[in-house]
């Protein structure tokens, strides 16, 4: 294989790994548990190992670049994570925090390598699907075990000072006071997350599995809350970036006989007046698990590009 960048979506849970081609398909899809890299002695040359032996196996001649998504802030040199927390050693110790990844993988390959946030990466994989490269305003939000948001403006995705930008699930809800794992209180992602639907399920349905509470329970009480709470994070959202289209993504929205209609009524009954006055487009993320290594090399080419 020629003209590949090689995509990597290093999960909490799974490293995704695949050959992307210029048109964007991805070939040869590898999956191996987090756990190997987070329990190694040496993180970043067991990375290094993974992909020299995917390379090796898959016979990739000419590599163009190298491109990690993180589930992780990344700084703005999109080189250096700044705290994956979900990744952790056996110790409970964050593997990587503000680490600077790419420089060794880079020595290794003597390759372009490039680090982003996980969810920007999944945000220029739908932007790609979808057609939305000429819209002005794109705003994408992932409800997963979390809540991750990414925004793209004329083209380009949005950075903070440092790259720490729109970490929305630890955003206060007025009057929360459930304690977060991040240590505050009345964070987003106590109200509207996967881990508050799990929550949810053991206090009220615990004979339900999780992946049929809306078939079962989307017209009771406690789903409609949650509905209503995740329906405010786009509001918010919407209110404040005006956009042309919403992408509602994430592993929550995706489950089966998720009520869409309700949602989007909540979203549209809580945005600004002024933003509803000319109203914005709903897509939803498709269920697909190489989003993030297919965003990992759109990533990449664009910043190559730039540099050209």
């Amino acid at each position: 294989m020629e003209n590949i960048i090689i995509g990597i979506d290093l999960g909490g849970t799974n490293l995704r790994i695949g050959a992307v081609t210029p048109d964007n398909k991805m070939r040869a899809p590898f999956v191996i548990k987090s756990s190997v890299i987070a329990e190694a002695e040496n993180p970043i040359q067991k990375i290094c190992e993974i992909i020299a032996a995917y390379r090796k196996e898959n016979h990739i001649q000419q590599l163009d670049a190298i491109s990690i998504g993180v589930p992780s802030s990344v700084e703005n040199d999109k080189e250096t994570v700044i705290c994956t927390t979900n990744i952790r050693d056996k110790n409970g110790n964050v593997v990587f925090c503000h680490t600077n990844i790419a420089k060794k993988i880079r020595e290794y390959f003597q390759v372009p390598v490039f680090v982003n946030n996980d969810v920007n990466n999944i945000l220029l994989y739908d932007v790609v699907a979808n057609h939305l490269e000429n819209q002005k305003v794109v705003v994408g939000i992932y409800i997963g075990t979390g809540v991750g948001a990414a925004v793209m403006i004329d083209g380009h995705l949005l950075e903070g000072k440092n790259g720490a930008e729109l970490d929305i699930g630890h955003m206060p809800f007025f009057g929360g006071d459930v304690q977060c794992s991040c240590g505050k209180k009345g964070c987003c992602e106590c109200y509207a997350s996967g881990w508050r639907l799990q929550e949810i399920r053991k206090e009220f349905y615990p004979d339900t599995e999780i992946q049929d509470m809306f078939t079962k329970h989307r017209e009771e009480k406690p789903l409609k809350e949650f509905v209503q709470a995740c329906g405010n994070v786009y509001a918010i959202m919407a209110t404040i970036f005006n956009p042309d289209t919403i992408i509602i993504g994430g592993g929550v929205p995706e489950m089966t006989d998720f009520p869409q209609k309700d949602l989007e009524k909540v979203i549209n009954e809580s945005t600004g007046k002024d933003v509803m006055a000319y109203g914005f487009d709903y897509v939803y993320s498709r269920e697909f698990v190489g989003k993030g290594v297919i965003g990992a090399a759109v990533f990449a080419r664009r910043r190559l590009q730039e540099r050209k």
